[in-house]
């Protein structure tokens, strides 16, 4: 039988997910339904992806009963939204962040457990192939030590967004990217906003956070840029990676020096510019990838790759960062080792 999927939510990013919905085989996965409160979205989406539309996702959730729901609404509705379907049974994908606070995204993750469904968080960029073909490169340690990630995450003001700033909404992305390609948590955080546009939230952050073992996360992230950038770099012993999310274009650049430890290349002349190098990267649509990853968790009874867990972990971050801008200080995200 096929997995029955519903999408709440039919805004820009909810016609994201229906569009990659529609295009899966129907032996394995079947879009059965979309819930829009307002009737000129709603009727966009029935007509163009022809599946039943309701106003209520509780009575769409009722009549319905799919298997899973993607949570595609404003992020101060994802916790009534999910936890509507978590306790009704059902396997939820809700999209980044989690929740807006740190004890709703808690919650999520017991009412999950306690239903024995899954409860999946879409941090999308987890599922972009050049952050996974990065991800392979530096398990082997063809980098070396890792000394620093620096993420931008520029662009245009977007007026849909009103509930949220750019730190749940932007900087969420790249917090898990670096959580997942260090393979560490955080030991502290500090950061800097601005609000220059934007009615209720920061529209600017300028943060670092430190990993467990040293290496410094640099985020870069607005809305006051009038041209999109998506960028990441990983800089270590040996070169640099930069990946650009948008393209999925994966480069390396090598130190000139290719000694057999850091402290040697120190030792000669420090380091010197060499080759660049793009990376043959298999490109896929990350939003598809990202559902199939969740499809594999549900089929076979496995936990996805992007937990409840990993979506509680950045919004912590998040709410960290956010009180160093409040308070201008260190803010120490687990204890510090003696």
């Amino acid at each position: 039988m096929p997995i029955k999927v519903a999408v709440i939510g039919a805004g820009s990013m909810g016609l994201n997910h229906l569009r990659v919905l529609s295009d899966f085989d129907g032996k394995r996965m079947q879009l059965v339904a979309v819930a829009e409160p307002f009737a000129e979205a709603r009727e966009k989406a029935a007509n163009r992806f022809h599946v039943a539309a309701f106003d209520q996702y509780q009575r769409m959730i009722e009549e319905i009963k799919p298997d899973l729901v993607a949570v595609v609404a404003p992020t101060n509705l994802h916790f009534e939204v999910a936890s509507y379907a978590l306790n009704a049974g059902v396997h939820v994908l809700v999209e980044k962040p989690i929740a807006t606070t740190i004890e709703e995204a808690q919650a999520l993750i017991e009412l999950a457990q306690r239903n024995s469904v899954h409860l999946a968080v879409g941090h999308v960029e987890r599922f972009n192939p050049a952050v996974m073909a990065l991800k392979k490169l530096l398990a082997q340690g063809e980098l070396g030590a890792i000394f620093s990630l620096h993420a931008r995450r520029l662009g245009p003001f977007p007026p849909r967004i009103r509930d949220v700033g750019v730190t749940l909404d932007l900087a969420t992305h790249d917090l898990d990217a670096m959580r997942y390609l260090t393979g560490e948590e955080v030991a502290h955080v500090y950061a800097e906003t601005q609000q220059r546009v934007h009615q209720q939230h920061e529209d600017m952050l300028l943060g670092v956070v430190r990993f467990a073992h040293g290496a410094l996360g640099i985020l870069d992230v607005n809305w006051l840029t009038p041209s999109k950038v998506r960028e990441l770099t990983v800089t270590g012993e040996r070169g640099m990676y930069l990946v650009n999310y948008l393209s999925q274009d994966l480069y390396f650049y090598e130190n000139d020096y290719n000694p057999t430890s850091w402290d040697t290349l120190r030792s000669i002349a420090g380091v010197s510019e060499g080759t660049m190098t793009r990376l043959k990267v298999q490109k896929s649509e990350p939003l598809r990838l990202e559902y199939e990853d969740v499809l594999t968790a549900i089929e076979q009874d496995t936990q996805p790759t992007v937990t409840g867990e990993d979506g509680l972990a950045v919004l912590r971050l998040a709410h960290q960062l956010l009180a160093a801008t409040h308070t201008g200080k260190v803010i120490q995200c687990m204890v510090p080792t003696p």
